[in-house]
């Protein structure tokens, strides 16, 4: 059986100043843990010959086909708000571009495969955990429509990686629509490097916004389009708890798809200030404070494209800073609806935000499961008996928010919105860690479960009671890591 993709590669045809050309280590005795079928029909690949041994050298970086061009990209960025004028995928490396069925370029990307020359010391290399973790978060990601980056196979590497003790290896393939962050523009700004920059905004522009390449601020054009992306983005992260943990540049996506899944987790109980990021030690990355930080990080983006803007410098920052100054008034109406739909209402009304701040209060000061929380207003609207709070504030809001949909709508839209805007199932801190150790002894049965609840967040399966409900004390997982 012969391994055939077709690649069709366009960022290796940059100048090398973009990359290192370098080919993945070898693995000792990779085995295939979970292969996406689903997304293997998506970009036309044979799922078959993927699980073969063949298919498992090259999901491994064992096997490179001749129509690969590995490489490892370069970028810079803020961490924690502190300059590193170089970075790159210093795990990382990209196989190739291919054409989907959709007709839309993805990068095919392998992570854990071995030392770049951007890894700074570190092995490149990825244990179980963070894989699977990746993984399972970014395919719920998908399936919950939020913009991400897929992920194709997991592999076992049969190498150890050794961390604060020893793990066994593993390699993710990732798919994207591309890897260029905010970081890739800032590295080429920082040099004072404009005609590198304006070969990157170009090759961006041409195979992402296409309809811009005859504009006549062609970047402008694109900073604002990108500056939505990121709202977008944002908005829906926050309408599910999920809190990245690392929003630095370098993990800030063009294409604007969550990238980088490193610590990240999704809120139980709710708490606003939540941090889950082991170094994140002063909550920069919270919950509450991702919109502030979307809003910095574009700042930081408008900067490296300062000189490809036509006009005065006085000119350009004015008409870059409009754009930025928008983006708190820009966010807040995504957020108002989004949230609006979680508690069953179509449109934003003038009741709207502080009907749904009060209910958010409500989950805070009664440590109340958030996506529970939301989803259960299905029964709070057909007057069950019981009651997610027994609190004279909750009753009060119960009438308010009442007298508002009964104003607006009916009892079945109600409930059919409530449905499709708020998960049954989130893929929750304990499951994740639950799977890793059971893996950990080749078992499956939490993994197999969590692989078909990811295919129906919407429903509740028979039988799965458990994959549905917080943590318990005992369960209760309160600090992530990157994995590095």
């Amino acid at each position: 059986m012969s391994i055939k993709i077709n690649f069709d590669n366009s960022f290796s045809n940059l100048p090398n100043k973009f990359y290192s050309k370098i080919f993945p280590e070898k693995t000792k005795n990779p085995h295939l843990i979970i292969l996406n079928k689903n997304l293997c029909d998506e970009l036309n690949l044979d799922y078959k010959n993927l699980t073969s041994s063949e298919g498992v050298n090259f999901l491994s970086g064992n096997l490179v086909l001749k129509n690969s061009d590995p490489l490892a990209m370069v970028y810079a960025g803020h961490q924690f708000g502190n300059w590193v004028p170089q970075l790159g995928d210093g795990r990382a490396l990209l196989l190739g571009e291919v054409l989907a069925k959709n007709n839309v370029r993805y990068d095919i990307q392998l992570k854990g495969s071995g030392r770049t020359p951007y890894s700074r010391g570190g092995d490149g290399k990825a244990w179980l955990g963070p894989v699977i973790r990746e993984y399972l978060v970014s395919e719920y990601m998908n399936n919950i429509n939020i913009p991400t980056t897929r992920s194709l196979s997991a592999i076992l590497t049969g190498d150890n990686v050794y961390r604060e003790k020893t793990y066994p290896g593993a390699i993710l393939c990732r798919v994207a629509r591309s890897h260029i962050r905010v970081g890739t523009f800032q590295y080429f700004y920082s040099r004072e490097d404009t005609k590198s920059l304006k070969i990157l905004a170009d090759y961006f522009i041409k195979h992402h916004f296409p309809n811009l390449e005859k504009k006549e601020n062609k970047y402008f054009e694109l900073f604002k389009n990108v500056v939505n992306g990121q709202i977008n983005l944002v908005a829906k992260w926050m309408k599910v708890g999920f809190i990245h943990g690392v929003m630095n540049t370098d993990n800030t996506s063009i294409s604007c798809e969550t990238i980088d899944y490193g610590p990240c987790a999704f809120i139980d109980n709710y708490k606003s200030d939540k941090v889950f990021s082991s170094i994140d030690s002063m909550g920069r990355y919270c919950y509450k404070n991702q919109p502030n930080i979307l809003m910095w990080n574009m700042a930081c983006f408008a900067s490296a494209l300062v000189p490809l803007l036509e006009g005065t410098e006085e000119k350009k920052v004015d008409i870059l800073q409009k754009v930025i100054s928008s983006i708190p008034e820009k966010y807040k109406n995504k957020w108002l609806l989004e949230f609006s739909k979680k508690i069953g209402l179509k449109n934003v009304y003038p009741e709207s935000e502080v009907l749904i701040n009060r209910f958010l209060e409500i989950l805070e000061s009664e440590n109340l499961d958030f996506t529970n929380s939301f989803r259960g207003l299905i029964k709070e609207v057909e007057n069950s008996n019981e009651l997610m709070s027994k609190t004279d504030t909750f009753k009060s809001w119960k009438n308010d928010w009442k007298k508002l949909f009964k104003n607006k709508s009916n009892k079945e839209e109600v409930c059919k919105t409530i449905t499709s805007n708020n998960p049954a199932f989130i893929m929750r801190n304990h499951l994740v860690e639950q799977i890793i150790q059971e893996l950990l002894i080749d078992k499956k049965d939490t993994l197999n479960k969590a692989l078909a609840c990811i295919e129906k967040p919407f429903e509740k399966i028979k039988h799965y009671e458990k994959m549905y409900v917080g943590p318990t004390k005992e369960q209760e997982i309160l600090k992530t890591f990157c994995g590095t």
